[in-house]
């Protein structure tokens, strides 16, 4: 086999005056990009990436190589020895995975910062009245329906932030005739419909979703801001937090995001506890909240054991939990008391996606949820928002 010439041998060989050819060669392989070239000039990978113009804000340095050598040659009118320097580079570029981790914290500190409201009126240190709890379960930002796969409704970021701005608005607009001492939005998490650049919910399932990582969480957080800054102003506010099972680690930077954003001198207080449940009580009631994914039917003992103090004090005990919203008919009740607990599974504003039509778990109502309770214990009245059931002609 004929052996393959040196470089030095290629420099040697050309004639008197003559440069060394250049070469740059780039092609593509699936979704990487590799580059070579044998040069004078192109020394480095950073002089490579830059001629041939390589979009760094897509692409990232997956393996990389640079080798120089000196090729001797002699001027042939002159009898002179020529050293010849010669740099052989490689690189190979692979798509970035998705956006860093600084990226999402970003974009999330961003979406608290803007348009942040300062509320003049402090919290009253003491106040009598009715207790309002708007119910947040299940927004699922990010998800993507088709009605044409699923036979329910479209749903994407867009759809999504506009159904929890009216509901929410809908259902704040009814409190104030309550004249409720005390406001509280309880976020039973699923706020998010994924958790991670791939796609993935927490425990790695990969899911049809709508626009990037940075963006679901944009139009999430500030959609769950604006809920909380309306709900402030109705009365004097709290918010507790749990996270789902789609997006428990978005759901913890979210919650601390709002600790940060919200503090204990303005009209919002945010529960900062990161437990699977909270529990609140106002009068005689007693309130759990929970995804609902876990430990259902032992929500009650564990509220008696969780909330001992307030459990003794409160005759009425209520539990909300979300996760249900699409399996409700099939898996739990809607409403059922057990231990002598009344367990709530709330609905979700969003319609079923293609696994849950798959699955034939359609036809629930799609709705946010408010409740009224009175401070002496038990619950008054009860409001729902939500888009408008289609009537068959």
């Amino acid at each position: 086999m004929a052996r393959r010439p040196l470089i030095a041998d290629v420099v040697a060989n050309l004639p008197a005056g003559e440069s060394p050819r250049e070469e740059v060669t780039k092609k593509t392989d699936g979704a990487n990009v590799e580059a070579r070239s044998v040069s004078r000039t192109i020394r480095t990978v950073e002089d490579l990436l830059a001629h041939i113009e390589a979009d760094l804000e897509r692409y990232e340095v997956a393996a990389s190589e640079a080798t120089k050598w000196e090729g001797m040659s002699v001027d042939r009118e002159t009898g002179q020895p020529i050293v010849t320097e010669l740099f052989r580079v490689f690189v190979r570029l692979k798509p970035k995975a998705g956006p860093s981790v600084r990226e999402c914290v970003e974009a999330m500190i961003s979406s608290a910062l803007a348009g942040r409201r300062v509320r003049a009126r402090p919290i009253p240190k003491s106040k009598r009245g009715p207790w309002a709890v708007l119910v947040v379960a299940d927004t699922h930002f990010g998800k993507y329906c088709w009605q044409k796969t699923t036979g329910e409704a479209d749903y994407d970021l867009d759809i999504a932030a506009q159904l929890v701005a009216d509901a929410s608005r809908e259902l704040l607009d009814q409190a104030p005739r309550y004249k409720p001492a005390r406001m509280t939005v309880a976020m039973l998490g699923d706020i998010y419909h994924y958790d991670s650049p791939a796609g993935t919910t927490t425990g790695g399932t990969p899911l049809e979703r709508d626009g990037r990582l940075p963006k679901m969480i944009e139009v999430g957080t500030d959609s769950i801001i604006g809920v909380i800054d309306d709900a402030a102003d109705v009365a004097p506010a709290d918010v507790v937090v749990v996270n789902g099972n789609h997006d428990e680690t978005l759901t913890w930077a979210a919650h601390r995001l709002l600790v940060e954003r919200y503090d204990s001198r303005g009209r919002v207080a945010v529960d900062r506890g990161f437990t699977p449940r909270k529990y609140l009580h106002h009068g005689g009631n007693l309130l759990g909240f929970a995804h609902g994914n876990k430990a259902k039917r032992k929500l009650p003992q564990l509220m008696a054991l969780e909330a001992a103090a307030a459990w003794a004090r409160c005759p009425y005990r209520e539990i909300h939990t979300g996760h249900l919203h699409h399996q409700a008919a099939e898996w739990s009740r809607p409403i059922e008391t057990l231990d002598g607990v009344l367990v709530r599974v709330a609905p979700s504003l969003g319609p079923a996606d293609d696994y849950h039509a798959v699955n034939g778990w359609l036809g629930q109502r799609r709705a946010m949820e408010l409740f009224i309770y009175d401070e002496g214990g038990g619950l008054v009245a009860m409001h729902v928002a939500g888009p408008r059931m289609e009537v068959p002609a």
